[in-house]
């Protein structure tokens, strides 16, 4: 009769846990997953430049470590003509 009773125990802790723990712990991590996410993406989307005054000029060029690229020919293609 003990056995019994533990074991259904066992059975009704588990429909419990499963039915109802299980999906508000599972929520609970979404949300706050889903919260970190939308923090990342607002994070990038603001501007870090500082705001300019009206009519300042700026001229942007690469930095040294820029590569520059002066190959304009394009790519040369090895051929063997066959007859």
């Amino acid at each position: 009769m003990r056995f019994l009773f533990i074991l259904l125990l066992i059975y009704f802790g588990y429909q419990i846990f499963f039915r109802f723990v299980l999906p508000l712990a599972a929520r609970y991590l979404f949300q706050k997953a889903a919260q970190n996410m939308q923090g990342q993406f607002n994070s990038r989307q603001q501007p870090k430049a500082p705001p300019r005054r009206e009519g300042e000029v700026r001229i942007e060029t690469p930095g040294t470590n820029a590569r520059k690229n002066n190959d304009d020919d394009g790519e040369f293609v090895d051929y063997i003509e066959v007859r």
